[in-house]
C-alpha cells in the first residue's frame, strides 16, 4: 500500500467510526497507546490486551488443571484468559472462580457456541437458546464479567468437503432463520447482562465469512453484538473480501474481538500453526489493525497446534509485542509505507 493510500485508509477508517458514533472496543479493554512518527505522519499504536483462548492445552492425550493453564498464560505474558464452553453452574467453573483472585489478568473472556442450526440438531434450538441465555446471565453476575465470543457451528448438510464449499455456501433459508433466532437471543442476553458480545466466524461452519456475519446480524436485528475477526479463518476462505475493503465496511468497522492465529495450507484444509510459523504475514496484518485503530482484545488459539502449550502461548505474546516494538523503534520497517 502506498503512503497516500495508507493515509486514505486511515482517514476513511476514522470517518466510518466517527460517523457511527461507536467506540472500537469496550472501555474495560481500552489501553495506553504509543505515538509513532512515520514518513508520512504519525500513527497511534494501541497496546491491546493479549488473551489466551483456552484450547492451547486441549487434546493430544493429556489434560491440564486450571492452575497449570492459568500459570502458563501468566508466565507467557498474557494480559487475559478466555474460558471456553464451561457451564457457570458446574463444579469445574466453581473451581476456577476460587482461583481467580490469585491472578491479575486485566481482561477475561468467555466463548460459547451452538450447533442447533443444522437439521440433525434443530429440535434442540429452543433448549440451546435457553441454555445460552442462562449462561450469559450467570456471567453477568460473576466477578469476571467477561467479553463473550459466540460461534454458530456447521456440519451435517452444511459440510461440502472444502472450506469454500461448506458452511454458508450450502446454507438455505431454514439455516439462516435458525441462526437469526439464536443471534437475536444472544444479542438480548448480552445487552441485559451489560456484557460485550462478538459473533465469531469459523471455516466450515454456518457463520464462516464476514458476509455471513453481516447477514446473520442484520436478520437478527442485532445492535449490541458486533462482528469478530479471525486471521486464519479469514485467510483460509478464498471468497472473503480483501482486508482493506473488509475493515471499511460499516458493519465490520464495529469489530470488537480479534483472533490472531497463523496457519498453513494442507490440501483443502488450513490448520492452525504457531503465531510465528505459518504462511500469514502477521507483521502486515497487525499493522493493518493498528492503522484501522483497533483497541480491543487480541486473542490467539492453539487448537491442533500441539506440542508444549506454554511455548505456543509465549510465541503469540512475544510475536505481537515484538512486532509492536519493531514498529516503534524502526518506523522505516512499517509494512504499510
Amino acid at each position: 500500500m502506498s503512503a497516500s493510500s495508507r493515509r486514505s485508509f486511515i482517514q476513511l477508517s476514522s470517518a466510518v467510526l466517527a460517523g457511527l458514533g461507536l467506540p472500537v472496543a469496550a472501555a474495560a479493554n481500552r489501553v495506553e497507546s504509543t505515538q509513532v512518527e512515520l514518513r508520512d505522519g504519525s500513527l497511534t499504536l494501541p497496546n491491546n490486551p493479549l488473551v489466551l483462548f483456552d484450547n492451547f492445552h486441549s487434546g493430544n492425550r493429556r489434560a491440564y488443571s486450571w492452575k497449570a493453564k492459568l500459570n502458563a498464560a501468566r508466565a507467557a505474558g498474557c494480559d487475559g484468559f478466555q474460558i471456553v464452553m464451561v457451564d457457570p453452574d458446574s463444579d469445574y467453573w466453581k473451581d476456577l472462580m476460587d482461583m481467580v483472585p490469585a491472578y491479575d489478568f486485566r481482561s477475561w473472556g468467555f466463548h460459547w457456541n451452538t450447533g442447533a442450526v443444522i437439521d440433525e440438531k434443530a429440535h434442540l434450538l429452543e433448549e440451546e437458546i435457553d441454555k445460552m441465555q442462562r449462561v450469559i446471565a450467570a456471567l453477568g453476575r460473576s466477578p469476571l464479567r467477561p467479553f463473550i465470543s459466540f460461534a454458530i457451528k456447521g456440519g451435517g448438510e452444511l459440510f461440502g468437503g472444502t472450506i469454500h464449499e461448506s458452511g454458508s455456501a450450502k446454507a438455505e433459508d431454514r439455516h439462516w432463520e435458525r441462526a437469526a433466532r439464536i443471534v437475536a437471543a444472544f444479542d438480548r442476553a448480552c445487552r441485559a447482562a451489560n456484557i460485550e458480545g462478538a459473533l465469531y466466524p469459523h471455516t466450515h461452519w454456518l457463520c464462516d465469512t464476514p458476509a455471513s456475519q453481516r447477514k446473520i446480524l442484520a436478520d437478527a436485528e442485532a445492535d449490541w453484538v458486533q462482528p469478530a475477526f479471525c486471521s486464519h479463518h479469514w485467510y483460509a476462505h478464498k471468497n472473503n473480501e480483501e482486508l482493506d475493503e473488509l475493515l471499511l465496511d460499516p458493519v465490520m468497522a464495529k469489530t470488537n474481538y480479534v483472533v490472531l492465529t497463523n496457519g498453513r495450507k494442507s490440501g483443502d484444509w488450513f490448520p492452525a500453526t504457531r503465531f510465528d510459523r505459518g504462511e500469514i504475514d502477521m507483521a502486515w496484518l497487525l499493522a493493518k489493525l493498528y492503522a484501522f485503530g483497533y483497541q480491543g482484545p487480541i486473542a490467539s488459539q492453539g487448537w491442533g497446534i500441539g506440542g508444549d502449550p506454554y511455548v505456543t502461548a509465549k510465541a503469540f505474546v512475544d510475536g505481537v509485542r515484538g512486532l509492536r516494538e519493531r514498529f516503534i523503534r524502526q518506523p522505516d520497517l512499517w509494512p504499510l509505507l
